[in-house]
C-alpha cells in the first residue's frame, strides 16, 4: 500500500485499522510494519482522536431550538 493511499483510509476510517474495509486492513498492518512514515501518521491520527473524544460535548442553550423554529416561521 502506498502511504497516500494509507493516509486517504485514515482519514476516512480513522485509526482503529479494525473498522477499516477488511481488504484494506492487512496492506495497511503490512505497511506500519516498514514505514516509519506510516507509523507516525497513525500517531497523530490517534492523538487527535483522543483529544477530540476528551472534550466534552456542548449543549444547545434550553428552548433554542424552540427560537429557531419560531424565527424561521416569522421569516416565512
Amino acid at each position: 500500500m502506498a502511504l497516500e493511499k494509507f493516509n486517504a483510509l485514515l482519514d476516512r476510517y480513522g485509526s482503529n485499522l479494525d473498522t477499516w474495509p477488511l481488504t484494506e486492513q492487512g496492506p495497511a498492518r503490512e505497511l506500519l510494519k516498514t514505514s516509519s512514515d506510516a507509523r507516525q501518521l497513525l500517531e497523530e491520527e490517534q492523538a487527535l482522536s483522543a483529544l477530540l473524544s476528551a472534550r466534552p460535548a456542548l449543549k444547545a442553550p434550553k428552548g433554542l431550538a424552540g427560537k429557531i423554529i419560531a424565527k424561521a416561521r416569522e421569516s416565512s
